[in-house]
């Protein structure tokens, strides 16, 4: 990735008429003869999405694909027609490419027309940091999905798993900026295009005929707009069309199944509970089975942290917890205000894992990372010393309280404790059947969705889904922390957001203070975590006490660490379970050579980041199931492969001779 151009927000600047101009491909934004127009003339209409015949009408989703959004003018025209129109679809899904975004105070500035004005001010809200990648942009209560591809045009295509039904090909004059209209380009948005999709732009230029034609579109010429006697509309029909072999098949998704409305999601833990979210959100009728109870295992700790991982921008596990926080951002913004608790965490700098981080830190836009000296981060930490830190963006989340507001949603019943001892697939009803241990049905849905942690392998190998003999899957840690009154512990009294060195500390969110009921006149701090290995004794809690206080002195200034727990603080234990090779296994499930399965997901592995990582997780697979825009790039939706090569079992190696 780090050859490509890199991502650099764009600075505006006025042509001779005061049009917003980009000096960087000396020409203008948008037509001179205005910026909304345009919008709906050459591509809502192009596209066919105006009037009584729009071609979203009565539909579930509709995806529209943007090859540069700029100003932002043709989101906004498009967000506004499905707006207006009672018989919109359900979900609008629109993805853009964008190298050089604009800040969000000239988005709101270049609104071209003042009925835009409340969807402007929403967007430049929620407008995401100048860093390459996909950045989920959640509007109108989530019914609008902005997916903004920030990076190298064809570059980001050919890593972009969707099915378009409109595509808008609006970026600067082909003379001007040829990339972003070259043959490759065009190829790879047919391979991102659902059949009969219909495609729109202003240039006419024979260059950009001949190659639409070329990716597969049956091209026509229609009445130009500001001045522009003809304009371009297309449509895909791909029987003849070379494919993009990097790209997804021609329906825009993954493989997958046919649409059911009902699921079975095992485990009620926060991974099950994002999953069951994910789908009841839209439309499906869920049953969470779990043999606990709802957040029974690690994801009932009174709260954890939420962060991005400090690293170069381009690695894929900073990658990973970049997107996963924004996704979770989406969905704490539809909850209560104190399930959190902070903002951003510090690291301090001395941490062996951060040692490397300066040649990387500046490559990070400031709203994510930054270094911060010991004054300032003992400022913002509430503390009277702390050390030189990193603060990244993240927050601490209340994660039991979030994990039971997941499971009220409508559409979502939970039945437990109900253990599932095994599944079966019913051929005849194309149904996963739940068994308890006298293998009768518990339950039953066309898909099924395994979300239970370290019990997920043991029903993929009870159920014949998993060799026996096969290395596993996933591994899991033992971690202790204690939930402590900030009185008993002067040695970070006043502590406003989470800090971390070898271990980690964090104020208490009001709603995890009431979900344990414990005194509201206190100030309340978690503090964790041990690491404790399988297959060795067991910590005792003065031991993972004192590794605590010990992980987090440099934090502490000279107040001393109290030399035992303080009575009444309560300790909790529990499991971490992580993949074998410590990413989680998220998407389907296809079973042991030979078994082909339908309608099996995973959402297993995600050690002590399932805060982080639930909800994308979740959104991977809902939008596979329904066909929507993934939320990844296909790297990293191939690095959570349950099935990826990493996993598979290895030959074995034949024995050597023995030595005469």
């Amino acid at each position: 990735m780090s050859a490509e151009p890199a991502v650099r927000a764009e600075a505006l600047h006025r042509g001779a008429n005061g049009e917003a101009y980009s000096e960087r491909y000396g020409d203008v934004y948008a037509s001179r003869a205005g910026a909304a127009g345009q919008a709906r003339e050459v591509f809502l209409r192009g596209c066919g999405l105006l009037g009584e015949q729009a071609r979203w009408r009565d539909r579930r989703q509709f995806v529209v694909l943007e090859t540069g959004f700029g100003l932002g003018s043709n989101f906004l025209a498009t967000w506004q027609a499905w707006r207006d129109d009672p018989r919109r679809p359900e979900l609008l899904h629109y993805v853009a490419l964008e190298l050089h975004p604009l800040p969000a105070g000239e988005l709101l500035r270049e609104c071209a027309d003042a009925r835009w004005l409340e969807l402007a001010r929403e967007l430049a809200a929620h407008w995401p940091p100048a860093v390459q990648g996909l950045h989920p942009v959640l509007l109108d209560g989530g019914r609008v999905r902005l997916l903004l591809a920030f990076g190298d045009a064809p570059s980001m295509l050919a890593r972009l798993e969707l099915g378009a039904d409109a595509v808008y090909l609006d970026g600067f004059a082909p003379s001007r900026n040829p990339r972003m209209w070259s043959p490759e380009l065009l190829a790879r948005v047919a391979a991102r295009c659902r059949p009969g999709a219909l495609a729109a732009t202003y240039t006419v230029a024979s260059a950009v005929r001949e190659a639409l034609r070329d990716a597969g579109f049956e091209v026509r010429r229609a009445p130009g707009y500001g001045g522009k006697a003809q304009r371009l509309e297309a449509e895909f029909k791909p029987q003849d069309a070379p494919r993009d072999r990097a790209a997804p098949s021609a329906g825009g998704a993954r493989p997958g199944r046919a649409r059911a409305d009902s699921a079975l999601v095992i485990g009620a833990g926060l991974a099950g509970a994002a999953c069951a979210r994910a789908l009841a959100g839209r439309g499906w009728r869920v049953r969470v089975l779990d043999a606990r109870g709802p957040a029974a295992g690690a994801s009932g700790l009174p709260a954890g942290l939420a962060h991005l991982r400090p690293a170069a921008p381009d690695e894929k596990l900073a990658r990973l917890t970049r997107a996963g926080l924004a996704w979770l951002r989406g969905a704490l913004a539809e909850q209560a205000a104190d399930l959190q608790a902070g903002d951003g965490v510090w690291m301090a700098a001395g941490h062996a894992r951060l040692s490397q981080l300066a040649e990387h830190g500046d490559a990070w836009p400031r709203e994510l990372l930054r270094f911060g000296d010991a004054e300032a981060c003992a400022e913002a930490a509430g503390l009277p010393a702390a050390p030189p830190a990193w603060w990244t963006a993240g927050t601490a989340v209340a994660a039991g309280a979030l994990c039971a507001a997941w499971l009220r949603q409508p559409g979502i019943e939970l039945r437990a404790p109900l253990p599932v001892h095994a599944l079966r697939f019913d051929a005849e009803a194309s149904c996963w059947l739940a068994l308890d241990a006298q293998g009768r049905v518990l339950e039953q849905a066309p898909v099924c969705v395994l979300a239970c942690a370290e019990d997920g392998e043991r029903l993929l190998r009870a159920s014949g889904l998993l060799d026996q003999a096969r290395t596993p899957l996933l591994r899991t840690q033992s971690g202790q922390g204690f939930l402590v009154a900030e009185r008993d512990l002067a040695a970070l009294r006043g502590l406003r957001c989470g800090v971390m060195g070898a271990a980690y500390a964090l104020p208490l969110p009001p709603a995890a203070v009431a979900a344990r009921g414990l005194d509201t006149a206190q100030r309340w701090l978690f503090v964790g975590a041990t690491h404790e290995h399988a297959g060795k004794p067991a910590w005792t809690a003065a031991q993972a006490w004192e590794h605590v206080g010990a992980g987090l002195r440099e934090w502490c200034a000279d107040r001393p660490w109290p030399a035992t727990v303080p009575e009444g603080a309560p300790g909790f234990r529990s499991q971490r379970t992580g993949g074998a090779d410590r990413l989680p296994l998220v998407g389907r499930w296809t079973g042991e050579p030979g078994q082909a399965l339908a309608g099996l997901y995973l959402c297993l592995g995600m050690g002590s980041r399932g805060l982080l990582l639930s909800s994308l997780a979740a959104q991977i697979i809902a939008g596979e199931l329904e066909g929507e825009p993934a939320p990844l790039e296909r790297d990293l939706l191939d690095a959570l492969d349950p099935q990826r090569p990493s996993l598979q079992p290895r030959p074995r190696q034949p024995a050597r001779p023995a030595r005469g």
